[in-house]
């Protein structure tokens, strides 16, 4: 088979699909790429049997044919090839010859027929969200994720389907980080399923600009699928039980304060200075008029802020991480962060005024 395409035009489906593949592959030919044209459109897949991605281009000049081939090698060269190039691919047995101008460079090829493909089964459940919606949604909660902790379940986000809306939940077990949107999924029995880690990355790539088009999420038994035009993500859904929650955002919570949101970040990050890569804990105090941030190191170093806050309780004082508090107050976007307190010793949660379904808690620490 051979085809002629423009790099402007096979560059940035190149790159969605090849940032699935990872470097290091169990099997030689998830490091390839699959490359399928039939009437003039190109189909372009990359894997890595857990996360996968393809998207087609129209109106591609070329005769039918499959094959796959080096997806680092094929992106690396077009990056570096003039923005106007047209580039010609063309197999010859075991090799793909590749041609733009006066560059020319052979590349090995597997066989097609043995590109692993996901197997998804039959889709149960479809909705539709704005592309916008659904990266908002990610934005405040995926920074909650575990990151390969032995407890597998948590190293994903949790998606709530039906009633309306799509509730999205992340947790490490230190923090949780919670928020939803509405869809047009009205069935009244609500499915949990729980994407991994990776996907989520991926879909963050597959959300492509700021538009306000609709993105179709499609849910089997062991797998979930977004579609938007040509462009397609499935992914493998963890097989796990998501831990219960839901008590611990009950928590009677005794304190409530409101702040401004710039200058307490710009607060808890002067005092994460003098705290180290791996005990990133700070002391809160709230007292009469005023809440303090103190931070201490091993070479007995100190740091302490102070802030105006309207308060006029009884003194709480409580140990966080630094990191998870300025986290959950970038993830909101007005002016005001309200913090709720447990007590002395007690969990936080942060919340977004106006805005009851959102919610960043932050397990407190012994310091």
């Amino acid at each position: 088979m051979n085809i002629k395409i423009e790099r402007s035009k096979l560059l940035p489906t190149l790159s969605l699909v090849s940032s699935v593949v990872e470097r290091r592959q169990t099997l030689p030919i998830l490091a390839n790429l699959f490359f399928h044209l039939e009437n003039s459109r190109l189909t372009l897949v990359g894997t890595d049997l857990e996360v996968e991605i393809s998207e087609s281009i129209e109106g591609v000049e070329g005769t039918d044919g499959t094959f796959t081939v080096s997806s680092r090698k094929l992106l690396d060269i077009s990056k570096m090839l003039p923005e106007s190039a047209k580039i010609s691919l063309k197999t010859d047995g075991e090799k793909a010859i590749m041609t733009s101008g006066k560059s020319r460079y052979t590349l090995k090829t597997l066989p097609a027929e043995d590109y692993p493909r996901i197997e998804s089964g039959n889709w149960e459940e479809r909705f539709k969200i704005k592309q916008l919606s659904l990266k908002g949604l990610l934005a405040k909660t995926s920074f909650a994720m575990a990151v390969q902790d032995v407890r597998y379940y948590l190293n994903g986000v949790l998606f709530e389907i039906g009633k309306g809306r799509l509730r999205a939940i992340a947790t490490d077990g230190h923090r949780l980080a919670q928020s939803e949107e509405e869809i047009d999924n009205s069935n009244n029995d609500v499915r949990q399923v729980i994407v991994p880690r990776k996907a989520i990355t991926e879909i963050g790539r597959f959300l492509d600009g700021d538009d306000e088009s609709e993105i179709l999420i499609e849910v089997s038994k062991n797998h979930l699928r977004l579609s938007r035009g040509e462009t397609t993500l499935i992914t493998k859904l963890i097989d796990g039980k998501f831990p219960e929650f839901k008590g611990v955002l009950e928590t009677e919570l005794n304190v409530l304060i409101e702040v401004d949101r710039s200058e307490l970040i710009e607060t808890l990050t002067r005092a994460a200075v003098l705290t180290t890569d791996r005990f990133k804990g700070v002391k809160l105090r709230l007292e009469k008029g005023k809440m303090s941030v103190t931070a201490n190191n091993p070479e007995q170093e100190e740091a302490l802020e102070e802030m105006a806050v309207d308060y006029k309780g009884e003194s709480v004082e409580t140990g966080y991480n630094v990191t998870y508090l300025i986290d959950a107050c970038r993830a909101i976007s007005t002016e005001q962060v309200a913090l709720h307190f447990q007590g002395n010793d007690g969990i936080c949660i942060v919340r977004q005024p106006g805005d009851e379904i959102s919610t960043w808690l932050v397990m407190p620490m012994r310091i």
